[in-house]
């Protein structure tokens, strides 16, 4: 694996000229076949899984196989994001190539994703299939070039064919119900996709060789590897001070800036929660009131994100950056709720999201109340609200 200390000015030239994730020039060799694990990552069954070339196993994602009939194989070029849960314990799980498992998705098997179906183009080095933030795969198919959107549901028995992309909130029990509640993906679903495997290899590698020169850097509160993206390690900032802490039981990663202490956060933040300023950043958080376990912030490359002070994180929330840089922005005393995601908006102060609830591309105004379990998509005549469809099943 080369040594990517010595890819700044690579990765310098790469930014200066506004590099998107799906056109990224790389610092992997032609060779690389890292795969990285975090610390914090549960694998139970461990002699029951395996795990391909150039596999991202991102913090607090757990994968359980309780035998060797009850498995889980993952292909090569597969991510399986922060607080991701893979459970084999009712079926097999097979994760094929270059899979996306988004921040917070669960699958429980029977599953298989992106090992059967077709590619847009037969040649094609990259056919990823994707399941989105908070969403869940349970006794399903996803096929190649398929996608399943944030917060939706794909019950036992269904498959979702190459090409379609399941909606935001759906929950679909039955293959008759697929052609209602799926749309047909367009390119630039796929440019999304290939972005993510790409900046995902990176990731691969760039722990890995972490993780083996310097042990302590992927643990607790640390700095962002070096990356085609990223030229330089940073380090997080507690109250105005840059820190590293590998005992720190939550994973702060990068060019994340909290306005709360140390001692705060250790009161404050509950278990397994991931902030991860390893591509977009940085992440300017004006203070944290509370958060819940396995909260989650990330952004897209060349992005940010920004919250204001006195935050409450629900269980199993999501805030994520994309779109142009500015793009995610909260004010104060913002209330996310249990299993919401908050992506690419701009929300104003003393605004609540419920429940279960998305919020994505979308300007809120001062004082917003977002019922539970409620889509919000979009501005002015393209705004699309919807309902979570499966708001009493827990995931």
């Amino acid at each position: 694996m080369p040594n990517r200390h010595k890819f700044a000015l690579l990765a310098t030239a790469c930014i200066a000229a506004a590099c998107l994730p799906s056109t990224a020039q790389t610092l992997l060799d032609a060779t690389a076949t890292a795969t990285y694990i975090d610390p914090t990552a549960q694998l139970v069954g461990r002699t029951n899984i395996s795990l391909g070339s150039l596999v991202f196993v991102a913090p607090f994602a757990r994968l359980a196989a309780p035998n060797a009939t009850l498995y889980i194989k993952v292909g090569n070029e597969t991510n399986i994001q922060d607080n991701v849960d893979v459970n084999a314990a009712t079926g097999a799980i097979t994760i094929g190539r270059q899979v996306i498992l988004a921040h917070g998705a669960t699958v429980k098997g029977p599953v298989q994703v992106g090992t059967t179906g077709t590619c847009p183009v037969a040649t094609a080095t990259t056919c990823p299939s994707f399941v989105g933030f908070n969403a869940v795969v349970d006794g399903a198919v996803i096929q190649k070039d398929a996608m399943v959107s944030t917060l939706a549901r794909v019950g036992p028995g269904v498959t979702i064919p190459s090409g379609r992309k399941v909606l935001s909130g759906a929950n679909v029990t039955t293959n008759a119900q697929v052609a209602a509640k799926t749309v047909a993906m367009v390119q630039a679903d796929r440019d999304f996709m290939n972005g993510v495997i790409t900046v995902n290899r990176e990731f691969a590698a760039g722990y890995a060789e972490m993780a083996t020169a310097f042990p302590k850097k992927v643990l607790g509160i640390g700095p962002n590897p070096v990356t085609a993206f990223d030229p330089a390690e940073v380090l997080p900032t507690i109250n105005g001070v840059p820190v590293s802490d590998p005992g720190f039981r939550n994973r702060i990663i990068g060019d994340v800036r909290i306005g709360n202490t140390l001692t705060d956060l250790r009161q404050r933040m509950g278990a397994q929660v991931s902030l991860r300023a390893d591509e977009g950043h940085p992440f300017v958080i004006g203070s944290i009131a509370a958060m819940a376990s396995k909260t989650t912030f990330h952004a897209l490359e060349t992005t940010d994100l920004a919250t204001g002070f006195n935050g409450a994180y629900g269980f199993h929330s999501v805030v994520h950056g994309g779109g142009a840089a500015g793009a995610m922005r909260a004010g104060d005393n913002l209330v996310l709720g249990d299993w919401a995601v908050l992506f690419r908006s701009t929300i104003g102060p003393n605004s609540q999201i419920g429940y279960k609830s998305l919020v994505q591309q979308a300007d809120l105004p001062a004082g917003s109340v977002v019922p539970e379990c409620t889509v919000i998509i979009g501005n002015g005549a393209a705004r699309v609200t919807s309902k979570v469809e499966w708001c009493d099943i827990t995931p």
